[in-house]
């Protein structure tokens, strides 16, 4: 593969990243400076940075999607909530909290609600550490070469897996392969951000507008700032606005605008960065002396496909093309539908009696709605979810079609 592709991948890796590990609490972009004028597609081919960037930095993230702060959700395990029962007396048997699938609902929630801080370390593709700071504790989410470690330190808990360095060089290399066969197939050349930044903001056109925004300081750099904003009726999102290093170009700030909002639904921000080599030691983890450990095994190509139970077929590939290009029709104002079949059984099984998914959805004819300020989900009686960055009535008048 070209090695200027190559290069576009750790362009996003800040704002991925901290989006994978909930983490944030938020800043604005503040203190204006002056910078080279530029076009919102210059902005964009700006987005070009080196595989092998390192970095670090204090991230803040602040979300206001409508939820309860899921970080003040206890959780609680099923073995306390049995010793409690057998030494509480029967009369107080109903202040006795219960147990369910709300510890991971509640962990999944928290990516949308209340407030987080993290530490963020990237030197290259095979070292980042990511240190979530909880209310009262931490978690730390590591790669040091091939070893992948999770540890919840209000768990004393943690997840080891080692990655196999012949099948990661196996799958960047069918990866690779598949590019190359197919980059002729391209509209434009994958190879020069120009063009690339050109032909997305033409392909937005029927449903977005790009504005430039005034130039400003994130962490005390100079950022551009490009906003994109919506042409739908529908749509939940009144912008989103991203901020641009002017000298490396990687993102330091994301703000989504919900609408009937004045401050960001959702924001990412670098507090503080600095693009020194982190020091080695802080990817090297041990785990704490006292700490349950679990060897997780990295799912094959064999794993997944016994789990997907065969390979895509023709048919499958080409009804896949034919909902992605339905959905790209609608713009803004897209519904993805999941049918019932499709659905994981363990996933409505985990729900049916889930205390925290009734508390976090309301009824409605014919079946109950998740809503928040950027994004709705209907999870129909018969079955079936509707999600998608638009109003209750636009879930509800597609699932009737």
């Amino acid at each position: 593969m070209n090695r200027t592709f190559v290069r576009w991948t750790p362009a996003m890796l800040a704002p991925v990243l901290v989006a994978a590990a909930a983490i944030g609490f938020s800043g604005q972009a503040s203190a204006v400076v002056d910078l080279p004028n530029k076009s919102a597609s210059q902005i964009l081919a700006m987005i070009n940075t080196n595989p092998d960037i390192s970095f670090s930095g204090t991230v803040i993230k602040r979300a206001a999607m409508g939820l309860p702060p899921m970080n003040i959700i206890p959780d609680i395990s099923q073995s306390m909530v049995d010793s409690m029962s057998k030494n509480m007396p029967k009369e107080m048997v109903d202040f006795i909290p219960k147990a369910s699938a709300q510890g991971e609902l509640a962990l999944a929630l928290e990516f949308l609600a209340g407030t987080h801080k993290a530490h963020l370390y990237v030197d290259g593709t095979s070292k980042v550490r990511v240190q979530v700071l909880d209310l009262l504790s931490e978690r730390d989410f590591i790669r040091n070469g091939a070893d992948i470690w999770f540890y919840d330190a209000g768990k004393s808990l943690v997840k080891h897996s080692v990655i196999n360095p012949a099948d990661e060089a196996q799958v960047r290399s069918e990866a690779d392969n598949f590019f190359n066969t197919n980059e002729s197939k391209l509209p434009f050349d994958v190879t020069s951000p120009a063009q690339v930044a050109d032909y997305v903001i033409k392909q937005a056109g029927p449903y977005a507008t790009f504005t430039v925004g005034s130039d400003a300081r994130v962490a005390g750099r100079g950022v551009y700032q490009l906003t994109m904003t919506p042409q739908s009726t529908t749509s939940l999102v009144r912008s989103a606005t991203i901020s641009v290093d002017a000298l490396t170009g990687l993102p330091l700030a994301v703000a989504i605008n919900a609408v009937g909002q004045n401050e960001p639904a959702f924001e990412v921000t670098f507090e503080t960065v600095t693009f020194e080599t982190p020091a080695p030691a802080l990817f090297a983890f041990t785990p704490p002396v006292g700490a349950t450990v679990q060897e997780v095994a990295v799912p094959t190509q064999q794993d997944l496909m016994k789990y997907t139970g065969k390979a895509p077929s023709p048919t499958d590939e080409k009804e896949a093309i034919a909902q992605l290009e339905k959905l790209r029709e609608q713009g803004w104002s897209a519904v993805l539908e999941i049918p019932a079949d499709k659905v994981p059984a363990q996933f409505s099984a985990g729900i049916k009696d889930n205390k925290l998914f009734t508390e976090l959805t309301k009824p409605v004819a014919g079946g109950r709605v998740f809503t928040t300020a950027l994004l709705n989900i209907f999870i129909a009686d018969d079955g079936r979810i509707f999600v998608g960055s638009v109003t209750t009535q636009r879930l509800l008048e597609v699932a009737a079609q």
